[in-house]
């Protein structure tokens, strides 16, 4: 069994005539541009990583608000290739598919479930284990209820040292990993989404 921690960038529609969002693609309101993630053993050792940029079709110019969180421009993705071709490559990054998604925030796998729909890439019902840690954190480092900190603030508060910007899937998840790993006890918070009960995000 493996724990993958995982994270996503994503890019959004974007009226650039107007300046402003735009109505979104209903059958994909976050495109993923890029995936990240980090591959735990289950006695909590990294055994391998994983990153890949997507090159954006369904918005193909990144939302400039986007671009500026996480400083690329959407000519770094000219070379990417498609969502089909990275999934694939992420797909066997996983293997044995005996895995619990480790992630920070209720968004991703949502988001990676939208995107495959979209593509058509995955036969329903899909069931997914996971593990949320950043309402555990939250809690764990005395946040008011209801009130979430960032991935940015838990680092910092559990003395974790940093060499990576955030805002980047492939350090996000290195660093959600670095979270996990230092969490004593492990948190006993095991969910699953489940397709049948998907609602798009907007």
């Amino acid at each position: 069994m493996n724990y993958i921690c995982l994270d996503l960038e994503f890019n959004g529609a974007f009226d650039f005539s107007a300046g402003k969002a735009a109505e979104s693609n209903e059958a994909c309101h976050h495109e993923i541009i890029q995936i990240g993630a980090v591959k735990l053993d289950k006695k909590y050792n990294i055994k391998d990583s994983f990153n890949t940029y997507v090159k954006p079709t369904i918005y193909p110019r990144l939302n400039p608000f986007i671009a500026d969180v996480i400083k690329m421009k959407t000519e770094d993705f000219k070379n990417a290739g498609s969502f089909k071709i990275n999934y694939l490559k992420f797909k066997n990054f996983l293997s044995d598919g005996n895995n619990v998604f480790v992630v920070w925030g209720e968004s991703d796998i949502p988001i990676l479930y939208e995107n495959l729909s979209y593509y058509k890439l995955v036969d329903e019902p899909l069931i997914v284990k996971y593990m949320n840690i950043q309402p555990y954190v939250s809690t764990l480092l005395n946040k008011e209820s209801g009130q979430q900190i960032s991935l940015k603030n838990a680092i910092d508060a559990m003395g974790i040292e940093t060499d990576n910007q955030y805002h980047n899937a492939l350090y996000d998840a290195y660093y959600t990993a670095q979270i996990f790993i230092n969490l004593d006890p492990k948190p006993n918070i095991l969910k699953l989404f489940c397709s049948n009960h998907y609602k798009n995000l907007k």
